[in-house]
């Protein structure tokens, strides 16, 4: 899922995209500047009556299959459609190729003339100027009287129109419409109207479209190679109840223990801002995820980079990624463990983290934010590419079950560091108080009642 900061309305549009092959050919031709503004064009002899050229080449479709193409892209918010005429149809054939016809208001007839209407005083007669010339001179051709003196024998009323069959003198002509295809005749208010649009693209999604397109279905695979189960639009409760959708969400098994990454997608018009990029991480909190990789389109502002710097998100652009997944170094296969891990030795450990492709170190000295110097029992990292995920992995032996406050010092070291994942490894087991801290914490425990003594 993307949100879009234009229209602040989450927007799920690729997948239906995608199943269209016709959408996506003509969205890939707009992308590359082939199409710019696609605009229609009078055709009598098409199916609507009109077409869209360079659509209907593109796509080999004609008539609503274009319409229907064009109007799911704009409900997508891909394109844009702007007013561009109005035409009627014939409501008998639906042909647009119709020509206005005049009629008499009174009987109908389209036997009607327009001219300057005369009024003779005496008998009332009105008719066509026509109609009273007589050599030369005005003449009633009711009363054959002659016409000397405007306004006292007559009176012009201006220019007009008279009906020939029922003699009906009126300003306004009723009008109705002659389908040139069908021949029918429908009255004006009967014709049906229709609006006809332009569409050009919206340049807002051009940055997320050009993502989803290519970048996406690579970095999905990328990840799938690695090991990863990856799942769009991913749903999860948080720990405070709440339901948050992710847009991938990446989960590897490595046995002893499981990576998360949450990836966001965030698209603006201008920049991504600190609040969209506060709501991703919060989600992430909340879920519980410490790998946190967004994905910005076209990119930050200065605070929201601030703020993500400061929550360790790794920041990508759609050419960042790009150059990323082209780069990156093809993984290296790694035994499959189909067994749940069970820890029997640190040397059995070690091996098991190097076969599923971790470096590893051994009594590491890492120096801490604070300035201390601080030893981990084994220090694991793996670099996938989009993320480095290190791990670090305390043993502690006793006789008794291994307190709280061995547990916290880890814990707090590990704080220091900047690691997220953890393992802890205590023989015989834990005590209470620690085994409750750990679950609070996350930490992952193997508790062995004694260890191999070669180790």
């Amino acid at each position: 899922m993307v949100k879009d900061n234009n229209t602040s309305e989450p927007v799920e549009i690729l997948p239906a995209i995608t199943e269209d092959e016709r959408a996506m050919k003509l969205v890939l031709e707009i992308l590359a500047g082939k199409i710019i503004d696609i605009k229609p064009e009078l055709d009598f002899s098409s199916e609507l009556g009109f077409t869209y050229p360079l659509v209907e080449q593109t796509l080999g479709i004609t008539g609503k299959e274009t319409v229907s193409i064009l109007e799911s892209l704009v409900d997508k918010g891909i394109l844009k459609k702007n007013f561009f005429d109005r035409f009627l149809h014939c409501p008998q054939c639906q042909s647009l190729n119709l020509r206005p016809t005049t009629h008499c208001p009174k009987c109908s007839s389209g036997n009607i003339a327009h001219g300057r209407i005369l009024e003779h005083f005496v008998c009332g007669y009105v008719g066509l100027e026509d109609e009273f010339v007589a050599e030369g001179r005005y003449v009633c051709p009711k009363c054959n009287t002659e016409l000397r003196v405007i306004g006292s024998d007559y009176q012009s009323r201006g220019l007009m129109r008279k009906c020939h069959d029922c003699s009906e003198v009126f300003q306004i002509p009723l009008i109705k419409w002659r389908c040139l295809k069908c021949s029918s005749l429908t009255a004006e208010d009967k014709v049906t109207e229709q609006n006809i649009y332009s569409y050009s693209f919206n340049e807002a999604r051009r940055g997320w479209l050009e993502f989803e397109l290519k970048p996406k279905p690579q970095l999905i695979e990328f990840l799938k190679q690695r090991g990863y189960e990856v799942v769009e639009n991913a749903t999860q409760r948080g720990r405070s109840g709440a339901e948050h959708s992710i847009d991938i969400l990446a989960t590897r098994d490595d046995g002893v223990i499981t990576h998360n990454i949450a990836i966001g997608v965030k698209a603006a018009g201008d920049e991504v801002s600190l609040r969209d990029i506060f709501d991703f991480d919060d989600k992430a909190y909340d879920i519980g995820i410490h790998e946190k990789v967004l994905v910005v389109v076209p990119g930050l502002d200065k605070e929201a980079k601030t703020f993500a710097s400061q929550q360790r998100i790794k920041v990508l652009g759609v050419r960042d990624l790009e150059t990323v997944l082209a780069s990156a170094v093809p993984p290296r296969d790694v035994e499959v463990e189909k067994e749940p891990f069970e820890f029997k030795s640190k040397s059995q450990m070690v091996a098991y983290l190097k076969r599923r492709g971790y470096e590893v170190k051994k009594a590491a000295a890492v120096r801490g934010r604070s300035g201390a110097e601080h030893n981990i029992d084994i220090l694991a990292t793996r670099d996938d590419g989009i993320v480095t995920h290190h791990i670090a992995i305390a043993i502690e032996v006793s006789d008794e079950p291994v307190e709280l406050g061995r547990v916290f010092d880890f814990d707090d070291k590990a704080y220091d560091i900047g690691i997220q994942e953890k393992v802890f490894i205590a023989s015989p087991g834990l005590s209470q108080e620690a085994r409750q801290f750990v679950e609070r914490q996350r930490i992952r425990v193997f508790e062995v009642k004694e260890l191999d003594p070669s180790d």
